[in-house]
């Protein structure tokens, strides 16, 4: 894990090229992106290595719950009693049903989190008897997803060129253009996307040898998860360190007619890394990472304002990630 002094560094520009290349294509080889990169194979490796020893990146893998019948998303909105905030986002970090937990700016004590619930009586209980074992909270909101438009697994800092970026998705395993709804997850499926979820770059060799199979059974098991798009793989990383530290998370009221044109046209854009459909009253939510305060409000003014029927946005600014795609995140280190 990462020092909390080395935790806002930014990364220097070849080192964000590195990162660009392994958020495009997680499992990408040193020789692949060496060659991509115009860079020796040893030195990428070595490069690779320090990142991920220094708790920089964390090359991870993340279900599609809806997919894979695991349950729903459901984005929560807390408020929280006066100086409980710390005391109640511990409580939170750790629960394995908690896949996303930030603070926001605003005019309380404010955690928005992503709860995956496993079925309809679960949201109910959700409502009718809040979060077991988690006091101080005062009062929350929960908005189900409906439509993920981009997800962090697909947003990638712009660091390459359009052929650099090319090349390195051909090496990628190409999703199958319409796969189904859902799809029964077998024990076998578990176990293979359980070693990519705690690391993402495992080799097949290493994946045969655990689970006691062959290279070529590894091979198919995980083409067949990420083909189907029941996993998707991720490097995560910290935007600030790639010189994107203004992050905001955006509430939209988009009317009924316009919601799919405006969520798929948001999801174009670079800065976006988050953005999906969700009930309530705001029915689109958005994560955007920027580099600075001057260039959120154009995204407000220029990207939003280009976004036909937009009727209200609530913005706030992440004042701290706790957790992103159930990855724990260093603490913040105390201003001095």
């Amino acid at each position: 894990m990462m020092k909390d002094s080395d935790t806002f560094h930014k990364l220097d520009s070849h080192d964000r090229r590195l990162v660009a290349a392994l958020q495009i294509n997680p499992r990408a080889g040193a020789g692949v992106i060496g060659r991509v990169l115009k860079e020796h194979e040893r030195t990428v490796a070595r490069r690779i290595h320090r990142l991920i020893a220094q708790g920089a990146i964390q090359p991870t893998a993340v279900y599609d719950t809806m997919r894979c019948g695991l349950g729903n998303a459901v984005q929560l909105r807390l408020e929280v009693e006066g100086g409980a905030l710390e005391r109640v986002a511990r409580a939170l970090v750790g629960r394995d049903d908690i896949r996303r937990l930030v603070a926001v700016s605003g005019r309380s004590n404010v955690l928005w989190c992503e709860l995956i619930v496993p079925s309809r009586p679960g949201l109910h209980a959700l409502i009718a008897e809040g979060i077991e074992g988690v006091p101080h909270i005062r009062e929350f909101e929960a908005h189900t997803t409906l439509r993920t438009f981009a997800t962090p697994a697909d947003w990638q800092v712009p660091e390459l060129t359009g052929p650099e970026r090319e090349q390195l998705h051909e090496g990628r395993v190409q999703p199958v253009e319409r796969p189904a709804d859902r799809y029964e997850l077998s024990p076998v499926d578990r176990r293979v996307a359980q070693a990519l979820i705690e690391n993402a770059r495992v080799s097949l060799t290493e994946i045969s040898r655990n689970l006691g199979f062959s290279v070529a059974t590894a091979g198919r098991r995980v083409t067949a998860l990420l083909e189907r798009r029941m996993l998707y793989l991720r490097t995560e990383v910290e935007p600030a360190l790639l010189g994107r530290p203004v992050e905001a998370q955006m509430c939209l009221k988009i009317p009924p007619a316009g919601l799919e044109a405006g969520g798929c046209a948001l999801a174009a854009y670079p800065e976006v890394r988050y953005c999906a459909a969700i009930t309530g009253t705001y029915n689109l939510i958005l994560e955007v990472c920027l580099g600075h305060e001057g260039d959120l409000y154009r995204f407000l003014s220029e990207r939003l304002g280009g976004i036909p029927r937009i009727g209200e946005a609530a913005v706030e600014i992440i004042t701290h990630a706790y957790k992103r795609g159930f990855v724990i995140k260093p603490q913040r280190p105390r201003e001095r």
